[in-house]
């Protein structure tokens, strides 16, 4: 009789964390969590879920921005005076990249501190902060 390994929740968690430092890495955890969430006991299919919809919407708001910046970036090559508004957006497009960031964090260690009781989370559809 086959057994199957469990413990896969907290280490893509991890995966997920570290991959705030190296990008591809956040994509492999992503993918693994899509794919066992259908696969796996009740309380990691709700985690696997989170995970992957943290991800999911991490990847979009990190992208708007990035596009967002680039446009200005663009906008900022001439020295125009219509253009030297977007001089201004660059600073809050960069303070504004963080709050994805901490969002992910957040999520991601409460992930793991109910992960390591095993505990299922209520509402793992939730986009907020600190889903119940």
């Amino acid at each position: 009789m086959a057994t199957r390994k469990t413990g896969g929740v907290p280490s893509n968690y991890a995966i997920l964390l570290a991959g705030l430092f190296f990008f591809p890495v956040q994509i492999v955890a992503m993918l693994f969590s899509k794919r066992r969430r259908y696969e796996a006991d009740a309380w990691e299919i709700t985690h696997y879920e989170m995970q992957y919809r943290t991800a999911a919407v991490y990847f979009i708001v990190q992208a708007a921005l990035f596009a967002i910046g680039a446009i200005a970036l663009f906008l900022m090559r001439e020295q125009r005076p219509e253009t030297m508004s977007f001089r201004t957006l660059w600073p809050f497009l960069s303070a504004v990249g963080y709050l994805p960031i901490t969002w992910l964090v957040v999520r991601c260690v409460r992930g793991l501190f109910l992960s390591g009781g095993k505990k299922p989370l209520n509402n793992p559809r939730s986009y907020t902060v600190w889903p119940r």
